[in-house]
């Protein structure tokens, strides 16, 4: 004879699903777009794609914070899963700029001083 215990089978629902860390990851990427075609004409165009790498670093950071303080179920897209999305795309955004840009970009910011 099996041993069942019907109690503990109807507390372990699955979690329901939230949509939290897809509205983070949508508003953080139209955060970046909205940012980077306000500063589009007031930045050189060699500081541009550094900007918006360190933005997507910062946005990605408050997002992990947020994710540290409010943990989530398993097996769900999460906030850390955002933040690791927003880093990786950090992170491909600055491997796409050459070093030549940031020479000049230190060096202008060198003979302005």
């Amino acid at each position: 004879m099996a041993i069942t215990n019907p109690i503990q089978e109807l507390r372990a629902q699955p979690p329901q699903p939230t949509v939290g860390p897809q509205v983070a990851l949508t508003g953080a990427l139209a955060v970046v777009l909205a940012v980077a075609t306000l500063v589009h004409r007031t930045l050189p165009g060699d500081a541009l794609m550094p900007a918006v790498s360190l933005l997507f670093f910062v946005i990605a950071a408050v997002v992990a914070l947020f994710a540290w303080r409010r943990p989530s179920p398993e097996r769900q897209f999460c906030y850390s899963d955002v933040a690791g999305v927003l880093i990786f795309i950090g992170i491909f955004i600055a491997a796409q700029v050459e070093p030549e840009q940031m020479v000049r970009l230190v060096e202008g910011a060198h003979n302005q001083n």
